[in-house]
């Protein structure tokens, strides 16, 4: 393991981008091209455009420090056209350092964030199905992470976590919080919920998820929404529904195929076949070419949310049978490597307002200025596993004192993952089974 991964490791620097893929493995992978991907195209989210603003010399920076572990011929940001402040920025710092990092200027279209699309889009190439941007000699980091990446050698490590608060809050803002803050008392932080009854979204209103109560590493927002939203209900719906509905109200438009990003680029996912079997009772029956269909989809929700005119989940669904295939051991299969893009992909792009007004929430759609100073918390819970690979092993007990930025868990030696560390000075009061609570003093029990 290179010098650099081995502090990124260490520091527990991991995808910010939602995904949580540990980057110390990308950077002891070797690569033509880095992507800083600052495209962020939920709407609602303000992290990256106001990071890419704010902290654009340690961006820069950190994609520079990563190319360089990974031996990239080009270096390259991408971001929205429509971020003009933070091009400007960019572009500032780099003619000041000379710097050999480029800018690719994207539409403002959903989802631009994908890596597939972001690869296909930003050079060319195009990723295998099923495979990843390293098989085509590309290594893409959210800008969050290579921030974290160049603070990493600086001996800083991952604390906090940048994100936004919106929807029905007093005062929609974006601010750096201690990982393992309560939603709570991130919310309060935001003035407070403007109607009495509510979920919140961990992620964006698109792609997240009913929060746990906690942030992680990857939480890019908190969404608050009206427990009878659309999107509440959208999520809420019994996956049963969904498979019935498929049987009587899918009349086979191909809507959710024809807008499908993959299918777009050329992937043999067809969202409107796996439903057409589904709805037959068929699942069981499912040729190996439809199975591995299914893994190809990327759970943007474009099918779900924006395409199917009555409403079904085609994203849900293929979650669902995805599940089942993993746990009777059905490998991924039959996936190729060459294939087009579709001609009429451009045309078929989604712009991300046409996509937040579908699923209302476009009203929300507020300026969430970054606030200078990070949220001082009394409490945290830190998740064990905020990465992909396996669970961090606690490395503290209840009643030990711990010093923010301490190590507090890590996986097994071999495994993947990334450790975790104290976000707040304090004393832990428990060490449950996912997380570890720790108090700092003075605050009420």
């Amino acid at each position: 393991m290179s010098s650099l991964a081995e502090q990124v490791r260490e520091a527990g620097v991991v995808g910010a981008g939602g995904a949580g893929f540990p980057t110390h493995v990308k950077a002891a992978a070797r690569a033509e091209f880095v992507i800083a991907n600052g495209a962020e195209c939920e709407p609602l989210l303000r992290v990256d455009q106001q990071l890419m603003i704010a902290e654009a010399s340690e961006l820069i920076r950190g994609v520079e420090l990563m190319s360089e572990a990974v031996g990239a011929s080009r270096s390259i940001i991408a971001l929205k056209k429509k971020y003009q402040g933070a091009i400007d920025a960019l572009r500032t710092e780099i003619a000041r350092r000379e710097s050999r990092v480029e800018l690719s200027l994207l539409g403002s279209y959903y989802p631009a964030g994908d890596e597939q699309v972001l690869v296909y889009d930003v050079t060319g190439r195009l990723v295998p199905e099923g495979g990843i941007p390293m098989d085509v000699g590309v290594v893409v980091n959210n800008v969050g992470t290579l921030i974290n990446l160049c603070r990493a050698t600086e001996g800083r490590p991952v604390t906090h976590r940048v994100l936004t608060v919106a929807g029905e809050v007093r005062r929609p803002v974006t601010l750096s919080v201690p990982v393992g803050a309560f939603v709570e008392d991130i919310i309060a932080a935001a003035g407070g919920t403007t109607v009495d009854e509510y979920e919140i979204l961990d992620g964006g209103p698109i792609m997240g998820a009913f929060s746990s109560g906690y942030v992680s590493k990857k939480t890019t927002g908190l969404i608050v929404l009206p427990t009878d939203h659309k999107q509440v209900l959208y999520k809420r719906r019994a996956i049963e529904i969904d498979i019935k509905r498929a049987s009587w109200a899918c009349d086979q438009c191909r809507y959710c195929t024809d807008h499908c990003p993959r299918y777009l680029l050329g992937h043999r996912m067809e969202p409107h076949i796996i439903m057409r079997l589904i709805g037959q009772q068929r699942a069981d029956c499912i040729p190996p070419e439809d199975l591995a269909e299914a893994y190809l989809c990327s759970q943007c929700g474009v099918c779900g949310m924006y395409a199917c005119p009555t409403t079904i989940s085609p994203d849900k669904v293929i979650s669902a049978l995805v599940e089942e295939m993993k746990e009777k051991g059905v490998k991924e299969s039959l996936l190729r490597s060459e294939f087009t893009p579709h001609p009429v992909r451009e045309g078929r792009k989604i712009p991300v307002s046409r996509f937040a007004a579908r699923i209302d929430v476009l009203r929300y759609d507020r300026d969430a200025p970054l606030q200078k100073e990070p949220l001082t918390v009394s409490r945290v819970r830190i998740p064990l596993q905020q990465h992909v690979g396996v669970p961090c092993n606690p490395l503290v007990s209840a009643g030990e004192r711990v010093e923010k930025g301490m190590k507090i868990g890590d996986v097994p030696e071999g495994s993947l993952g990334a450790p975790v560390h104290a976000s707040i000075s304090g004393t832990v009061e428990h060490v449950f089974d996912d997380s570890i609570f720790i108090r700092s003093p003075g605050s009420p029990g």
